[in-house]
């Protein structure tokens, strides 16, 4: 069975998927599983958690720049 995940995107990427998808959002919803599908395949565990904890040091990176 299929489980639900909910995605926020910048507004910028979403459009551009939206445009791609011939502003049909079944149609984007399906081109972005697809890209993550194809992303999980050709991708190791390892290089996942590289992904997710250079997402987490440019996010704290980001807060630190805003905070001067």
């Amino acid at each position: 069975s299929n489980k639900t995940v909910k995605l926020s995107l910048p507004k910028r990427l979403y459009f551009i998927l939206y445009g791609i998808a011939g502003n049909n959002e079944q149609k984007m919803n399906k081109l972005v599983r697809l890209i993550l599908e194809e992303k999980l395949e050709n991708s190791t565990v390892s290089e996942l958690s590289q992904m997710l904890e250079k997402a987490k040091k440019d996010k704290e990176e980001t807060e630190e720049a805003d905070q001067i």
